[in-house]
């Protein structure tokens, strides 16, 4: 099969038949560790003579992730070399950035790549001599955390947020430092390979980038004087249905997380034609320690016109491993009677009430998804101040692969290192779990798990913070 795509790849074609090939060949790669080795020598053998620039930036970062794994990582840095002499800019970026994490990965390697990126700084153009200028300073350290951090893993904050943060810290001088962690994170859904390399414009202009939901979000929430002293937003949940879908009043609500409260935003419409509805809100009654602060009506629902009502309640302070809580909700709202042909409304009007259906709060709601590349190098960065283990026995689970898929949902976290895929016919897989709990922390799973009557599960968490690691302990129990 490889050999056959590999002579389509030689036949002559446009981009999105190449494109086609590339990905069905990086595909084979993820599901077929065996043919790694042989799937990637085929791509070096493809760039040596690929005349589009999103194919090769592509296939760069494929290298530069999985090349450094493989038995002999030193055949595939004079492909990535030659991009750097014979390429143009976008390419030769990718180039740099692919054999920075050669040198990052192999210590035998490390001199020959420090000499390479020395070339690369004198490049012509400024990307190339900056990515070289920086990957070089980072290299000569020699420290696995500061490896992992900007070599492997990277940033995984929204470029809107990022600007928008530093915007407002340049506007309110301070002397404490600017911190990484009031910045939200990206939220565009993560996945390993297959993620489209936009090609590089060639014109110098800086694209503007379109802002995430959760940063429209965190403008509409900070509009209101209520939650304007909440801090940053740290997560959006997608919208939860409190109702069937054809009854007189639809609510949905989207649960906004920030590092000591929680914002529930709840999008009602009025169905009804012969009913104005005003001063609507959702009364909340939870079932642990957290604390209803605040409500924020919407002032009036008329006929078919969507409206915003908020409940800000705060997390608990004596127990902060209680994160999980059910809501009882209750929408209460005035209403006045509607003539359905013109929509006057009555002088007078009366109160009642809609019972909706309960509203869960889970630990996902505190963890945000974030890829880590490489799950080894981010393991050490964490380190193990704070590393705690437990096993568990998951009696009504079957199989490995319902195992993971449940783990993966209940936690909230994203799947490393391909984890979640589990090789057929085995009896034992470990699953790698990356994510930031809320305040900026980083935490990481490992879970080993082991198929008999049932499926056994040993779990170590690390994090920079005891009490996300206790969160993930207490709920996984």
């Amino acid at each position: 099969m490889m050999n056959f795509l590999s002579n389509m790849l030689r036949d002559d074609g446009g981009f999105d038949y190449k494109r086609a090939i590339v990905d069905c060949i990086i595909s084979i790669i993820e599901e077929n560790p065996e043919s790694k080795e042989t799937g990637l020598a085929h791509l070096c053998e493809f760039i040596e003579d690929c005349e589009h620039t999103v194919l090769a930036t592509k296939i760069l970062h494929l290298l530069g992730k999985e090349g450094p794994r493989t038995p002999q990582p030193s055949k595939y840095i004079r492909f990535i070399f030659n991009r750097v002499v014979l390429e143009s800019e976008a390419v030769r970026a990718a180039a740099v950035s692919a054999l920075a994490k050669f040198g990052a990965q192999n210590d035998d390697l490390l001199p020959s790549v420090l000499v390479l990126m020395q070339r690369c700084m004198m490049d012509s153009d400024d990307e190339v001599r900056d990515r070289a200028t920086f990957y070089m300073n980072v290299l000569q350290q020699k420290q696995k955390a500061l490896n992992a951090a900007y070599i492997f893993n990277g940033l995984s904050v929204s470029v809107p947020g990022l600007e928008k943060s530093l915007h407002q810290y340049t506007l309110e001088p301070s002397e404490k430092p600017f911190d990484m962690k009031t910045v939200p994170l990206a939220t565009t859904p993560i996945t390993e390979q297959k993620t489209e390399i936009a090609p590089v414009a060639t014109s110098k202009l800086p694209e503007k980038l379109a802002p995430s939901r959760q940063d429209i979000y965190q403008e509409q929430l900070a509009a209101i004087p209520e939650f304007q002293t909440l801090g940053p937003l740290f997560k959006s949940s997608e919208p939860v249905q409190l109702t069937e879908a054809e009854t007189e009043y639809v609510v949905r609500c989207i649960k906004h997380t920030f590092t000591r409260h929680m914002v529930f935003q709840f999008d009602c419409t009025n169905t009804l034609n012969d009913q104005l509805l005003q001063k609507v809100v959702v009364q909340m009654e939870p079932s642990e320690a957290y604390e209803v602060l605040h409500y924020i009506p919407a002032a009036s629902l008329p006929y078919s016109q969507p409206g915003s009502c908020y409940t800000l309640v705060h997390l608990p302070d004596d127990d902060p491993t209680a994160v999980s809580c059910t809501f009882s909700c209750t929408m209460k709202y005035l209403v006045r009677d509607c003539d359905p042909n013109t929509g006057e409304p009555d002088d007078d009007g009366y109160d009642d009430e809609y019972v909706l259906e309960d509203l869960e709060v889970t630990v996902a709601d505190h963890i945000q998804k974030v890829l880590k590349p490489n799950f080894g190098a981010a393991w050490d960065e964490v380190g193990d101040d704070f590393e705690k283990e437990e096993t568990f026995a998951l009696a009504s689970v079957r199989t490995l692969d319902e195992a993971v898929g449940n783990i993966i949902s209940f936690l909230g976290m994203q799947p490393c290192e391909r984890s979640d895929k589990v090789p057929e016919n085995k009896n034992s897989h470990i699953l790698f779990l990356a994510g930031v709990f809320r305040g900026g922390h980083d935490v990481l799973v490992r879970a080993r798990l082991a198929l008999a009557d049932g499926v056994t599960m040993q779990v170590t968490v690390r994090s920079g913070d005891e009490t996300a690691v206790d969160v993930i302990l207490a709920s996984v129990g």
